[in-house]
């Protein structure tokens, strides 16, 4: 007999690793996975862990199995090469060096796969299921219904939103707590919690492809991670799948456009011809990689690689790049968001992702605990709230400016237009060293830190939370029964 049930909203990457978090550190709890889409596949860019996001991935034992599908070896050997590009002889500014640099990387239909392969009961994952709304009553212990577009409900005691950045249970939720704001008459929080549901435009345009490395174009790319810099762009490239494939995105940054409204599709296609004419006079590594390369129109599902629907022939995607405003919390009553639906970020730092793991692994964490019932589900939410919504909130500020340095945005590069970075003139040297010295500084909160520190300092808050709380109920009832 579980102690309650959890439904999950989405099958992404943070949904299934959600999952596999409760099945391994819950096991008396009982989960759904509910998914709009009617099959399965990933499709988008290539994704990098660090050292934070990979201590999960070997806590719940799946270290050895990617690594054998992804060919990174025991210990990745990656460093990350910083070159100021935008003129016609380009140069390396700063390196970080492969000590300081542990990166595995993995296309997302790699994490899909092995994550399914390790779901002990996939009849648990309900496809065509639209999340439409759902209903938490007044009482502590009565079951929560979740609508769906089909017409069909589920109950659950617990629901957690991992549908991404347009989640419709982030959604609902801040509909609600907007709602009782303006009935309590506070109509300026009102107005702030409803502007905390639609994502927001960063102002950030990638355009991304996968470029099948062969005999023919493997040279113009080694085995580290190159950052080619330039005023208000960069391109960023990595190999991925055992160096089979290249994941190439070319970032456009626009700091005025930042929470404006994007007008147009988020996601469309581009012609190859576009990207080449964008970095015009580029160091030849650049051009190179854009004209000589061949993207390939691929996703995977869970059997197999199929062609993708919103990428040009050539192989290109661009993608306006929007993120979630913070959020004052990321919990109500019984209703939790995680990853993207809580905090999706700009790319900068490659830790999106695995902040969606991070939240993903508290939780998981938190609601396998002794004490931890149906009674008290609010308390493990409070600890995770307080403890991943700062850490994360935080990352995506630093992942912004660390775009922006990318692409020599900065105070003391205002002076500094496109045409004189294109002339090899600026930034100076001492200036790129300062940007090198900034780089580092807006990535050392990984430093130092730990997933696993954070956790146990959530646990620790619930048990004495949940100790009060005990105390709390035991004297109510011991003056009751004197009554």
């Amino acid at each position: 007999m579980p102690k309650f049930t959890v439904a999950i909203i989405g099958a992404g990457l943070g949904g299934l690793l959600f999952a596999l978090t409760l099945q391994k550190f819950a096991p008396d709890v009982e989960f759904h996975i509910y998914e709009s889409a009617a099959q399965l596949s990933e499709i988008g860019a290539g994704v990098n862990f660090q050292p934070r996001t990979w201590f999960i991935i070997r806590e719940l034992g799946l270290d050895q199995e990617l690594l054998q599908i992804a060919g990174n070896g025991e210990r990745p050997n990656m460093a990350m090469v910083y070159r100021k590009a935008d003129q016609k002889e380009g140069y390396t500014f700063h390196i970080t060096r492969d000590d300081e640099a542990e990166n595995w990387t993995f296309h997302r239909a790699e994490l899909q796969k092995v994550f399914l392969n390790n779901l002990h009961a996939p009849e648990r994952i309900h496809l065509g299921k639209r999340f439409v709304s759902y209903t938490q009553p007044d009482a502590s212990t009565g079951q929560i219904e979740v609508q769906f577009q089909d017409g069909s409900t589920a109950v659950c005691d617990l629901l957690v939103g991992a549908d991404g950045i347009k989640s419709g249970v982030r959604g609902a939720m801040y509909t609600h707590l907007e709602e009782q704001a303006r009935n309590r008459g506070e109509e300026d929080k009102a107005l702030l919690l409803k502007s905390c549901i639609p994502a927001s435009f960063s102002g950030v345009v990638v355009y991304r492809a996968l470029v099948k490395l062969d005999r023919t174009n493997g040279a113009l790319h080694g085995s580290n991670l190159l950052m080619y810099c330039g005023k208000d762009k960069h391109v960023v490239a990595f190999p991925i799948a055992q160096g089979r494939l290249l994941n190439i995105a070319s970032v456009v940054t626009n700091p005025a456009l930042s929470g404006t409204i994007h007008e147009g599709p988020w996601r469309s296609r581009v012609s190859r011809e576009e990207l080449i004419e964008m970095h015009k006079g580029w160091e030849p590594a650049v051009e190179g990689i854009l004209k000589v390369c061949v993207p390939v129109r691929l996703a995977m599902t869970t059997v197999a690689y199929v062609p993708t629907q919103d990428v040009d022939e050539s192989g290109w995607s661009k993608w306006a790049i929007h993120a979630v405003n913070q959020l004052p919390t990321f919990v109500d009553g019984r209703v939790a968001l995680l990853g993207d639906a809580a905090h999706a970020m700009t790319p900068h730092q490659g830790v999106g992702a695995g902040q969606g793991f991070e939240d993903a692994y508290v939780l998981g964490r938190l609601l396998g605990q002794p004490g931890v019932a149906l009674g008290n589900i609010p308390v493990p939410l409070k600890m995770y709230d307080e403890i991943r919504r700062p850490v994360a909130q935080n990352v995506a500020a630093r992942s912004l400016k660390s775009g922006q340095l990318h692409s020599f945005i900065a105070p003391e590069l205002d002076a500094i237009s496109p045409n004189l970075s294109a002339s090899g003139n600026g930034p100076t040297k001492e200036q790129l060293g300062l940007v090198a010295e900034m780089i580092e500084r807006v990535k050392d909160w990984r430093k130092g830190t730990t997933v696993e520190k954070d956790c146990q300092a959530a646990i620790q808050r619930l048990h004495e939370e949940l100790g009060q709380t005990s105390l709390a109920l035991d004297t109510e009832t011991a003056v009751s029964s004197h009554v």
